[in-house]
C-alpha cells in the first residue's frame, strides 16, 4: 500500500493532471514508438519550457512524486534537467499539439498509469510534485538511512530508491 509523502519533506507542485483528451499520439523515439501515447490534460502551456505551478528556490537534481487526490505516492523519480517538468514533456506525432507528457518506459509507465486512474475513477486528479534534491534536510536522509550528501548526481540514485523503499509507489518497478 502507498505511502503519503513525510511531513518533513517540502516539495513543490509542477502540475495536475486531471483528463484524459480524446485520442492518442506517437513518439518520434525508436524506443517508444510502439505506444499510443494517451493525451494527459491540461496540455504543457509552453512545450518543454513549461514552468511548473510553484517555483522552488533552489535548482536540480530533483526527486518528484505522483501522488493520488488521497495524496497516496504512486509514483517516485529523478530528474538531472534544469527543470523537473523537462523531463516529463516530449514533442509528439499526432494529436491536436505539438508537446505532450510522455513520462513513460519501453513496457508502459506513469502516463499510462494516470491515464487509467482518471478513467476509472481511481482518482479525480494526480498532482505532480517534486523538490530540489540540495532542500531535501539532512533528517529526511537520516531517517532514510542514508549517510551526508556527496556528489549530488550519484546521491540521486540513493535517494530515489532509500524513497521507493519507504514510500511503497506501487508504479515504480522493484529492483
Amino acid at each position: 500500500m502507498p505511502s503519503q509523502l513525510p511531513s518533513q519533506l517540502k516539495t513543490y507542485a509542477a502540475w495536475t493532471f486531471n483528463k484524459v483528451e480524446a485520442g492518442t499520439f506517437r513518439r518520434n523515439k525508436r524506443d517508444f514508438a510502439h505506444h499510443e501515447y494517451p493525451i494527459l490534460a491540461p496540455l504543457p502551456t509552453n512545450g518543454r519550457n513549461t514552468k511548473a505551478l510553484e517555483t522552488s528556490r533552489l535548482g536540480g537534481p530533483y526527486i518528484y512524486f505522483v501522488t493520488d487526490d488521497c495524496g497516496q505516492v504512486r509514483y517516485v523519480g529523478k530528474s538531472l534537467e534544469d527543470q523537473v517538468i523537462q523531463r516529463w514533456v516530449r514533442p509528439g506525432i499526432g494529436g491536436t499539439a505539438k508537446h505532450y507528457w510522455t513520462h513513460s518506459t519501453k513496457s508502459g509507465g506513469c502516463v499510462f498509469n494516470i491515464a487509467k486512474g482518471l478513467q476509472g475513477g481511481e482518482s479525480r486528479e494526480y498532482p505532480l510534485r517534486y523538490v530540489p534534491l540540495m532542500e531535501i534536510a539532512p533528517e529526511v536522509f537520516m531517517q532514510l538511512g542514508l549517510p551526508g550528501m556527496t556528489d549530488p548526481t550519484i546521491f540521486l540514485p540513493l535517494v530515489e530508491q532509500a524513497l521507493v523503499n519507504k514510500l511503497n509507489p506501487d508504479w515504480n518497478a522493484r529492483r
